[in-house]
C-alpha cells in the first residue's frame, strides 16, 4: 500500500491507514516477527561503523556539528566513519560555508527515541560545550517496534527542546523517518505496517518541529536510487549516506538555515 498520498479522499484513506497500522501490527505480530527474522537471516546484520565517530575538517572559524540518533548516526552500513552520515554532512557544510567543521556522532544502532533521551542525550550534552548544528536521526526503531506514536513524538520533541536549551544558538535539523514503503527488502505485510506507523509518527511530529524557529525537519525521500542501500537492504551504503547528506544540506540551505553560519 502506498502511504505518501497527497489530496482529497486519498489523504483521508492514508490517515486512516496510519491510525490502523499499529493495531493491525499487533494482530499480525507472529507473522511480522517471522518476516523480520527471515529478512535479517537472508541479508545479515551489519555492525556500527568503527570508532572514532568524530573528525576535524580544517578551516577558519570551525563549526561544531553533533550527530545524534540511531544506527544511521552510528554509521551502520559503512566500514569507515568518514563515510557515515554526520561526516558526509560535515563535508557538505564545509563546502557550503567555507568554514572548518568539528563533528562528532553520539548514538547506537537499534535505539528508540526514549533510549536516546535517557541513555545518550545527557552524555552528549556533558561532552559538548558548544554545538552550532545538531543533526538528529531517530524514530525508525519506534516505528519498527510499533511503539506509541504519542510517546515517540514526545521524546523526539524533548530531544529537540533540550538541545535548544543547552545550545540556544544552534540549528537543530531533524531527519524525516525512513520511507519504508520504498524498502523492497521488506516483505508484505511487514513493509506496509512499518510504513503506516512511520507516517503516523511523522505526520504529527513535523508541524511540532517546524513550529520551532530553531529547528527544521527534512522532507521524506521520494525514491531511493540504485546503490543507496548497504548489503542488508535496510541501512544506507556509503553512497546512500552521501546522497542523504547532500540532500539534507541542500534542503536546509535552500530554506536559509545556514545564514547565521555564512554571514560571519
Amino acid at each position: 500500500m502506498v502511504v505518501n498520498l497527497d489530496s482529497g479522499p486519498r489523504v483521508a484513506g492514508a490517515r486512516l491507514w496510519h491510525k490502523a497500522s499499529r493495531p493491525a501490527g499487533y494482530l499480525l505480530a507472529p507473522l511480522l516477527i517471522g518476516q523480520g527474522r527471515l529478512a535479517r537471516a537472508k541479508r545479515g546484520r551489519l555492525p556500527n561503523a568503527p570508532m572514532p565517530w568524530s573528525g576535524v575538517i580544517e578551516g577558519p572559524s570551525p563549526i561544531q556539528v553533533l550527530g545524534l540518533g540511531d544506527s544511521t548516526i552510528a554509521g551502520v552500513g559503512v566500514d569507515d566513519p568518514m563515510l557515515g552520515l554526520t561526516s558526509q554532512f560535515s563535508k557538505n557544510l564545509y563546502a557550503h560555508t567555507q568554514r572548518g567543521v568539528i563533528w562528532n556522532s553520539v548514538g547506537q544502532r537499534g535505539i528508540t527515541s526514549s533510549q536516546l533521551v535517557a541513555d545518550y542525550l545527557p552524555g552528549a550534552l556533558a561532552d559538548h560545550d558548544r554545538v552550532d548544528v545538531a543533526f538528529v536521526s531517530i524514530g525508525a526503531n519506534d516505528a519498527k517496534n510499533l511503539a506509541s506514536a504519542g510517546a515517540a513524538i514526545r521524546h523526539i520533541v524533548r530531544t529537540i527542546d533540550t538541545l535548544h536549551t543547552s545550545y540556544p544558538d544552534a540549528l537543530v535539523i531533524v531527519s524525516s523517518l525512513p520511507a519504508f514503503h520504498l524498502f523492497e527488502s521488506l516483505p508484505q505485510p511487514l513493509r506496509a505496517i512499518m510504513a503506516g506507523h512511520t507516517q503516523a509518527i511523522e505526520r504529527q511530529l513535523r508541524p511540532l518541529v517546524e513550529a520551532r524557529r530553531f529547528a527544521l525537519m527534512t522532507p521524506p525521500p521520494t525514491e531511493y536510487p540504485a546503490g543507496f542501500f548497504a548489503t542488508d537492504g535496510f541501512h544506507p551504503s556509503a553512497e546512500g549516506y552521501r546522497i542523504w547528506a547532500g540532500f539534507a544540506l541542500d534542503y536546509v540551505a535552500g530554506r536559509g538555515g545556514f545564514a547565521h553560519l555564512t554571514s560571519r
